[in-house]
């Protein structure tokens, strides 16, 4: 076969001359379909106002200086490339030269990674006035429904990595050595006074070691506020980044723990749209329902009839403050045997002894122990700022009770307390107990996690590429933006063909 072959000849090939230069013609037009997303996000942001941005711009025409890229053009490309799932401005930069809906957009120019990164974050308030801007834009296109609103939050990881976290004595020995350094440097400049010294390579040491110093500074900071509010057995325990102070520790919903940032997503039920975003450092969802609230009336100008959230935002807090503004909240209650097991375990007493067990009678003046025997009350107080009762059985009888042990570890009769519930907290868990009620409830998951699933899992967006808490809230915004103009594309009306 191979001598056969050879007999022959060598196969013919089709030449490849890379040495050659060729002109091309290029219709920038054609490189994109017409109903490409990059088209949509032009149309789009030419119905922003972005006059606050160029206000702050220094190049004028008729004047000197080298001509400025347009905040049209800038918030365009960040919008898209969040919807490709691309966060870093440097790949956005080396994608412009090939990436046909960036192309399109810049003209085929290449822009600066630097100016890309710097608009980021350059106007917090000019770029929520974006987001509300197109929120507008949504309502007059009637396609959303603001008098709803479903709440949900979701970890997201922050710059910082796990091995950034240290404590206390951790962050002041490394403020101490910064600070040798600054010291350290300033001798050396004070010596070498020669040609010989490499006065850049000393700017760039110096601007490390302050660096350095105000971050060391920032931590330990922060970790002397949080042992403040941290419980005495804690306060050795708690943890900073020495990069990025603001950064918490949190655990994912994979178990997991990372420096991060709790991201708040508020969502209009008609058509998913995104109403609300914001980042904060809580490690939990308790105190961040009325706050998203009042940012969802800053953005659409309304306040929502109806909101709607998962149990971690069941608080008699949030149910107090929802029914003083006229707002119908719907998120389950945790039954009091979840919230009282902790509390079990650390006294010594039985699980079926917990103070629900007990079952009240008598217009709510006597409570009937699991025994059968009966509790009285004895006194009221405030306690966190709500008021309470306090039930007392008789020492005869639980001194004589078989149950003792599990229900009385620590001797003595047996007390239970029992919050008297407000007027709007009956209403709100008898609004729980209907059946309608926990239908709509169901729709909850499907709607508020939506976002959540299209950023994290489908584009991505699992940990900020920016630092600090002002950036990451940017960042969160430019997310919401891209979710949402992805939103319009499904939802948009569709010209008529002939």
């Amino acid at each position: 076969m191979e001598q056969a072959a050879e007999a022959l000849g060598n196969v013919k090939y089709h030449p490849i001359d890379r040495s050659q230069v060729r002109w091309e013609q290029l219709d920038i037009e054609e490189l994109i379909p017409r109903n490409h997303a990059a088209r949509v996000i032009w149309e789009v942001s030419g119905k922003f106002d972005f006059r606050r941005f160029e206000a702050t711009r220094k190049t004028r025409e008729d004047e000197a200086g080298r001509p400025c890229w347009s905040p049209r053009l800038l918030a365009s490309i960040w919008i898209y490339s969040y919807s490709l799932g691309v966060a870093s401005a440097r790949a956005i930069e080396r994608m412009m030269e090939h990436e046909p809906g960036l192309r399109w957009l810049a003209g085929t120019e290449v822009i600066n990674h630097h100016t890309l990164s710097d608009f980021r974050v350059e106007d917090k308030e000019g770029l929520e006035g974006l987001f509300a801007q197109f929120l507008a834009m949504l309502e007059t296109a009637g396609v959303v429904d603001f008098g709803t609103m479903l709440q949900d939050g979701t970890k997201v990881k922050a710059v910082a990595g796990k091995a950034s976290l240290h404590r206390r004595k951790t962050m002041e020995k490394r403020l101490k050595q910064a600070r040798k350094m600054m010291r350290e440097l300033d001798r050396r400049a004070a010596e070498e006074t020669g040609e010989g010294a490499d006065r850049k390579q000393e700017a760039a040491q110096k601007r490390a070691a302050e660096e350095a110093v105000k971050r060391a500074s920032a931590a330990l900071e922060k970790i002397k506020k949080l042992q403040a509010s941290a419980a005495p057995r804690e306060r050795d325990e708690v943890r900073v980044s020495a990069s990025e102070p603001e950064a918490r520790k949190m655990k994912h919903a994979d178990g997991s723990w990372a420096p991060s940032y709790n991201v708040q997503v508020s969502t209009e039920a008609q058509s998913r749209m995104i109403t609300a975003i914001g980042v904060s450092t809580a490690a939990n969802d308790l105190q961040e329902l009325m706050p998203a609230v009042e940012k969802v009336e800053e953005n659409t100008g309304q306040q929502p009839q109806q909101v709607i959230a998962d149990n971690g935002y069941a608080t008699r807090h949030n149910v107090e403050q929802t029914s003083a503004q006229n707002i119908e909240l719907i998120a389950p209650w945790q039954d009091d045997r979840s919230r009282e097991a902790g509390a079990c375990a650390r006294n010594g007493m039985a699980a079926e002894f917990a103070p629900s067990a007990f079952h009240g009678r008598a217009g709510g003046n006597q409570l009937i122990c699991p025994a059968g025997k009966k509790l009285v009350v004895i006194q009221e107080h405030i306690h966190h700022g709500l008021r309470r009762k306090v039930f007392a059985a008789r020492a005869s009888d639980c001194g004589r009770c078989r149950y003792r042990k599990q229900c009385c570890p620590r001797g003595g009769a047996r007390r239970v307390e029992r919050v008297v519930e407000s007027a709007a907290m009956r209403r709100y868990l008898a609004r729980m107990k209907r059946p309608e009620v926990k239908q709509l409830y169901k729709k909850r998951s499907e709607i508020a996690e939506f976002p959540h699933l299209w950023a994290k899992a489908v584009k991505g967006w699992r940990q900020f590429s920016v630092r600090g808490l002002l950036k990451a809230g940017m960042e969160a915004i430019w997310v919401a933006l891209a979710y949402n103009v992805t939103q319009w594309m499904r939802v948009r009306p569709q010209p008529a063909t002939a």
